[in-house]
């Protein structure tokens, strides 16, 4: 069975991600940067379906 996160863990992952994007984009790490972006965007879509 899939866990399902709740309204409140998605926040606080997309929260958590945001810095960890934000930490590699300065570190120079694009790539991993862009990836991290795509499952904030994502979860985002998720949380904006869940309205």
């Amino acid at each position: 069975m899939e866990h399902r996160m709740s309204d409140d863990e998605l926040r606080r992952a997309i929260r958590v991600l945001r810095e960890r994007a934000d930490s590699a984009r300065s570190e120079g790490r694009d790539a991993d940067a862009d990836g991290i972006e795509e499952t904030i965007r994502k979860y985002q879509e998720e949380m904006a379906q869940r309205l």
